[in-house]
């Protein structure tokens, strides 16, 4: 059994950063604040549900989770009590809760208890007991991000990207106390590769290496080959988590590093980890949204191409919802918005920018395909006909479908 390690070690160095800086915004101060007045209370309502629509597991019912628990929790030195509750739910699924005056919760779907094999489960549950070791809830996100009073928005835009990019720093961290936890990186990987593919027959080969190359669709413009790249999975600049295959690219590189090496027992490690810092910070860097905040005329082009796009992609069913219209503002900004929407219009422009669009890197084609996906699921439900013209889009600008796909998988089944 791994000895107890110190696990503020674990901590990515740009979740530091990030922290750090965001700490003294008075915006996010205020939201914060305004957070906690509005969903106080939330971690006691959260158990009470819990109580009626899932089952704690006892040490004497799960002996098994019971251990498993045990283990992450002096791998890491949690001392707070955790309870463990299983949901009936036929996808992957795992999550945890900040209850102040009562035991923690880790919740996990049945599917993972059926499915997960040992050290597989201890990746999934170190995972979600590093997100209270780290105290992660203490920025509750999307929540911070999100919320408005009657003159909008409380966090700016340029404050609300910096929380999605924290989150997503976070969830880094957390993979690395998951690590320490199952003791092979191995298994965080083929854990990884479960949730995301929601497959678990032996049928199917968990090639690691392939998985972790699949973000080279969205990063192959040239000039993102000077150092050959393996990820992908696709969510974007206003998601909480990171692809998964970036993910397990970090799990593995740290898991090679003088670090993990050193806190496990295991040797000499042959990466430094700065290198694995590094390797972090520019996968990251892969979400986020770089043509949004610039100020060029290729940047400017591609907003109002996504302007145009979006309000296409919203109202292609008949309806443009409110939650969709605040979605797109969130994306290109008041400036795009003054006018407010004009359907028709923006479908004619958007046919005359899709062929201009073409000479555009693909790695900035395929971003902005993602950030149709926040349009469409904003209202909670992305129809056929959102995502037929989502698709058709997305062909005109040679961005492969599976973009869509997984880029909506991820977001409905993260790893919280």
């Amino acid at each position: 059994m791994v000895a107890t390690i110190e696990s503020e070690a674990l901590r990515t160095r740009r979740e530091k950063s990030l922290a750090a800086e965001l700490a003294s915004e008075s915006d996010i101060n205020y939201a914060l604040k305004k957070v906690d007045e509005r969903h106080g209370g939330y971690g006691y309502f959260g158990r009470r549900s819990l109580l009626t629509g899932a089952l704690r597991l006892t040490r004497s019912m799960a002996p098994e989770i019971a251990e498993t628990l045990a283990h992450c929790r002096d791998v890491l030195g949690y001392e707070r009590k955790v309870e463990v509750y299983v949901r009936a739910d036929a996808e992957f699924q795992a999550s945890a809760m900040r209850c102040d005056g009562s035991p923690d919760i880790i919740t996990l779907s049945s599917r993972v208890l059926e499915v997960f094999a040992p050290d597989e489960l201890r990746f999934v549950i170190g995972h979600e007991l590093g997100h209270l070791v780290f105290d992660h809830f203490r920025i509750p996100m999307p929540a911070v991000a999100k919320i408005e009073d009657m003159a909008g928005p409380m966090v700016t835009r340029r404050n609300a990207l910096r929380l999605y990019l924290w989150a997503r720093a976070a969830e880094h961290s957390a993979d690395r106390a998951g690590l320490v936890c199952a003791g092979d990186p191995e298994a965080a990987a083929r854990g990884f590769f479960k949730l995301a593919s929601g497959l678990s027959s032996s049928r199917v080969s968990a090639d690691l290496e392939a998985y972790a190359r699949q973000v080279e669709s969205l990063a192959s413009a040239p000039e993102a080959r000077q150092k050959p790249r393996d990820d992908d999975d696709t969510l974007d600049c206003f998601s909480t988590h990171p692809y998964s295959p970036l993910r397990v690219r970090a799990v593995v590189a740290y898991s090679r590093s003088d670090q993990y090496r050193s806190l496990t027992g295991f040797g000499l490690g042959d990466i430094l980890l700065d290198d694995v810092e590094e390797v972090v910070e520019r996968d990251l860097a892969l979400m986020e949204p770089s043509y949004l905040e610039e100020k060029s005329d290729e940047a400017k082009s591609l907003k109002r191409l996504l302007y145009c796009a979006a309000v296409s992609v919203a109202a292609a069913d008949g309806n443009v919802h409110e939650a969709e219209v605040k979605a797109v503002r969130r994306l290109v900004g008041q400036e795009e918005m003054w006018a407010g929407v004009d359907v028709e219009g923006a479908r004619k422009e958007l046919e005359e920018r899709l062929a201009a669009a073409l000479q555009q890197p693909l790695a900035r084609r395929a971003q902005l395909v993602q950030h149709l996906t926040i349009v469409a699921a904003a209202d909670g439900v992305v129809t056929p006909e959102e995502l037929g013209e989502m698709g058709r889009i997305a062909t005109r600008l040679e961005v492969g479908p599976t973009v869509i796909e997984q880029t909506l998988s991820a977001s409905a089944h993260p790893l919280d």
